[in-house]
């Protein structure tokens, strides 16, 4: 089952060609044992011809925005190789039709919208049945409603779903997620626990997390509201809050100090390990989400006075929901504020997969081996684990470490919320924990009280 991508002879009026991708796959069930199938489509990207690297099959990172177009291409030969292995697996023949519908939902929606509605044919002929609307299809056409209107990651959230969807049972629709007369939904129980016990996860793990299952509800509701499809009876039993362990302001310190070794030469400023070290430092000392970090620019500082002395000040916007943005200020710790001038206000904010990789190795490096407990659930299982801390940090962590060490400063909730912008104080109040230690000693401390009382 070869897949490659090539370059196309055409060429753009900026000198650019179309990166395509081709697909073979045959003498298999997914081809019914006849003949060779074949795809060749366009992936959407594009590059010039000396960025190209044959080899690889990938864009070299001197074209303007390699890393995301080279990331498109990396899901769309998974995707590819998935229905293929699936149409195998499942002895079903996928042709070159049904595999570009599959890899291009959204492309294939506007197509279907361009052809007669049924009823309305013009030759004559009767029309046959309309095909039914596929959850495939519903995403795409919510994709398309909202282009424009919502951010690149909002739009690509409910792939997840579809993928798993798809991977449980190709092609269900709505419909099939209509509830019985007592209230159940035999189709979405078997989901829930496919997801459950058979599903893999990203990292290749069998069994997905109730925090993940609860995120499918979630956009399985908000697609099947979109669709004007009964949803509300939709509910979520899986949410559950996550215990996470943030860094002490002493391991932030300790990072910031950690001297750090560059693993290759000559390298963009976004892949030197040093700079991932200072944005997560800096991130600990600021709190925004990762996601706002990526829009501040170098006027994002400005100076306001504070007990008679001038303060830097991070000023940035973050959105609250989908109409709504405010503002937030953070006055800068002195040494986020010489990580700032380090890079001029430019700061080396790399992908996101990219950082949470690299800073796991660098808090390691740095020492950051003390042992914490981590408990999730997946359905009624509870699964409790000890892990060294560098292996659970990640950007979010910095945001968490953020929140606890200005509780932990004696910084009023209030504050606290505004500082980092959430919308509801109980969401504050969910990050602001008490550290294992202090929890002890004021436990014990209220018994010796008690006892003092009575003597």
């Amino acid at each position: 089952m070869p897949i490659r991508f090539y370059l196309h002879t055409k060429v753009y009026s900026d000198g650019r060609r179309p990166i395509y991708l081709d697909a073979r796959w045959g003498r298999g069930a997914a081809s019914d044992g006849q003949v060779e199938s074949r795809l060749r489509t366009s992936t959407g990207q594009s590059c010039q011809l000396a960025n190209w690297n044959a080899d690889r099959q990938r864009i070299k990172s001197a074209e303007p925005g390699y890393a995301k177009a080279n990331n498109e291409l990396v899901k769309l030969e998974a995707a590819a190789g998935l229905h293929i292995d699936r149409a195998e697996l499942d002895a079903v023949t996928l042709t070159p039709e049904q595999l570009t519908v599959l890899l291009k939902p959204a492309a294939a929606a506007r197509k279907a919208a361009a052809l007669p509605k049924p009823g309305s044919s013009t030759d004559g002929t009767v029309p046959g049945p309309p095909t039914p609307l596929t959850m495939a299809s519903l995403y795409a056409e919510w994709q398309h409603a909202y282009r424009g209107r919502r951010a690149a990651k909002t739009l690509s959230g409910p792939q997840g779903l579809i993928d798993q969807l798809e991977r449980f049972r190709p092609g269900l629709t709505p419909l099939d997620f209509k509830p019985d007369a007592s209230g159940r939904c035999e189709v979405l129980q078997d989901f829930c626990v496919y997801c459950m016990e058979q599903a893999k996860g990203r990292t290749g793990d069998v069994g997905l997390f109730n925090n993940t299952i609860s995120s499918y509800l979630k956009r399985l509701r908000k697609l099947l509201k979109f669709g004007r499809y009964d949803y509300e009876w939709i509910e979520d039993e899986y949410s559950e809050d996550v215990d996470r362990e943030p860094l002490t302001f002493s391991e932030v310190l300790q990072l910031a100090q950690h001297k750090v070794v560059e693993w290759r030469e000559g390298g963009n400023k976004h892949s030197l390990r040093a700079g991932i070290r200072d944005v997560f430092v800096f991130i600990c000392l600021t709190g925004p989400r990762y996601g706002s970090l990526l829009e501040v620019g170098p006027d994002a500082v400005v100076f306001d006075h504070l007990n008679g002395a001038e303060v830097p000040v991070l000023e940035y916007y973050t959105y609250k929901n989908r109409r709504n943005k405010e503002k937030v200020r953070v006055p800068l710790d002195e040494l986020a504020y010489a990580i700032w001038q380090r890079y001029d206000g430019k700061l080396p904010v790399p992908s996101l997969g990219k950082f949470n990789e690299a800073i796991k190795q660098l808090c390691r490096e740095a020492g950051l081996t003390r042992t914490v407990k981590v408990l999730r659930g997946s359905g009624a299982k509870r699964l409790e684990e000890r892990q060294p801390l560098w292996q659970t940090v990640s950007a979010h962590i910095g945001r968490y470490t953020f929140i606890t060490t200005q509780h932990e400063g004696g910084a009023d909730i209030v504050s606290i919320q505004d500082t980092v912008g959430h919308a509801d104080i109980n969401t504050t109040r969910k990050y602001t924990k008490s550290r294992e230690k202090d929890r002890l000693t004021t436990t014990r401390g209220a018994f010796a009280t008690l006892r003092n009382r009575q003597s």
